[in-house]
């Protein structure tokens, strides 16, 4: 202690300094890229001392494929979508994936996902098997069994659309209030769903 203030590790370490660097790594890899962040610069926004990062992480490659993980609540907005009515599984599709992009919670993390698969074939692979895990999880596979394609499909339509919305910031997108976007989307997205393998 000194001058009254306390040293070290800023208080509330452990969990908390971990789900703040990888706040803070999402942000600069969002920005940067994979080549262009350092571990420094990581370190600098969040205000710690490099070596709690790689205290945590080991090194940036450590610390990026912990950014690459999809939001929890992503396995569930599929279970949910999928296991209601089929007339209505657009919508909800629709307004939950795209939901994950405008929620601050979450929003971030979904945009250091796709901005990492655009520059980095190791994103890119870990993107192809965590998307795989989703469809293929035993919440969902039981619910698209005759239905692959089209669900398949229904996700391109709307990584297509969050790309274009939140990453290139197309105007006539960006500036759409959500529910008009949900309202113009859902119906596309209803089409694949609606669709049986061939």
């Amino acid at each position: 202690m000194r001058n009254g203030e306390r040293t070290g590790r800023p208080a509330g370490s452990k969990g908390g300094n971990r789900e703040r660097i990888l706040e803070a790594a999402r942000a600069e890899f969002a920005a940067k890229g994979f080549r262009g962040t350092t571990m420094r610069s990581i370190a600098t926004r969040v205000g710690l001392d490099v070596a709690l990062l790689s205290h945590y992480f080991g090194n940036k490659e450590g610390l990026f494929a912990a950014t690459m993980e999809l939001p929890e609540e992503a396995q569930g907005i599929l279970t949910e979508a999928l296991s209601g009515p089929l007339e209505t599984q657009g919508e909800r599709l629709t307004r939950g994936y795209l939901g994950l992009w405008e929620n601050p919670a979450t929003g971030p993390q979904m945009q250091v996902l796709a901005r990492s698969v655009l520059g980095n074939e190791a994103a890119t692979e870990r993107m192809r098997t965590l998307i795989t895990g989703a469809i293929t999880g035993p919440g969902v596979t039981p619910l698209i069994t005759d239905r692959q394609s089209g669900f398949a499909l229904a996700m391109t339509q709307l990584v297509g659309v969050a790309f274009a919305r939140y990453l290139a910031h197309i105007p006539q997108l960006a500036e759409t209030d959500f529910e008009t976007l949900v309202a113009r989307t859902a119906p596309a997205v209803q089409l694949h769903l609606g669709a049986a393998n061939d």
